[in-house]
């Protein structure tokens, strides 16, 4: 099964990647670069609806985080689970 959701991402003073999942409940991680990033929001992902499914939320559309979060980066996150 392929799971999708969308995370905000923010870039930090230092370079890095602040990532949080708005519909995942403690969805919060960060990376040293985008890419970096974009791996620790994957792993984080699977590890919430294996080991945590109480705490996800249905995914919210694009557009409506667009909206609520205009200052971050909107990203697809996609795992297989």
């Amino acid at each position: 099964m392929i799971a999708t959701y969308y995370a905000l991402f923010k870039k930090t003073q230092d370079g890095g990647y602040e990532v949080a999942f708005p519909d995942i409940f403690g969805g919060v991680t960060c990376g040293d670069d985008f890419e970096d990033a974009k791996l620790m929001a994957k792993d984080l992902l699977k590890t919430m609806l294996e080991e945590a499914p109480g705490q996800c939320s249905k995914p919210s559309p694009k557009a409506k985080l667009e909206s609520l979060f205009p200052e971050y980066e909107i990203v697809e996150i996609k795992i297989t689970i």
